[in-house]
């Protein structure tokens, strides 16, 4: 008795999972912007540590101050002599998933170029896409 019970069981079951079923629309997803400031991986915050570093030796090499490290920390020495580059502190983002945060500040009257323009070029770095600084975007 309980052999035929089973089979008709086992049948509505698998009648039940044959039948279609209805299944809501998915929303279309619009794409974000991504953020090259934020990294939400391990790879990805390591890729772009080392993009950090290719831009600061780049910003050294094309006249701006060599900086130094503290922890977290890259940052414009406060004894580096005042030019036209701006003084530049980024830290570095936590390696799981963090932002790294990025700030330019001009110690003279004109800088070869405004923090808008310096973050732009930074963010260029971090997303693989380096541009040229000895030539200001913009001039």
């Amino acid at each position: 008795m309980r052999l035929p019970a089973m089979a008709m069981a086992c049948s509505v079951l698998l009648g039940c999972a044959q039948q279609p079923t209805a299944v809501a629309p998915v929303p279309a997803t619009t794409p974000l912007a991504s953020d090259p400031q934020q990294c939400l991986s391990q790879v990805e915050c390591t890729t772009k540590t080392s993009r950090t570093l290719l831009f600061v030796f780049d910003y050294a090499a094309a006249g701006g101050a060599l900086v130094q490290r503290q922890e977290r920390l890259l940052f414009t020495p406060a004894d580096a002599p005042r030019g036209e580059w701006p003084a530049i502190y980024i830290r570095l983002a936590e390696p799981m998933s963090g932002r790294f945060d990025f700030n330019a500040e001009c110690q003279v009257p004109r800088c070869r170029y405004s923090a808008a323009q310096l973050l732009q070029v930074y963010r260029d770095y971090l997303a693989g896409q380096p541009g040229d600084l000895s030539k200001p975007a913009g001039k």
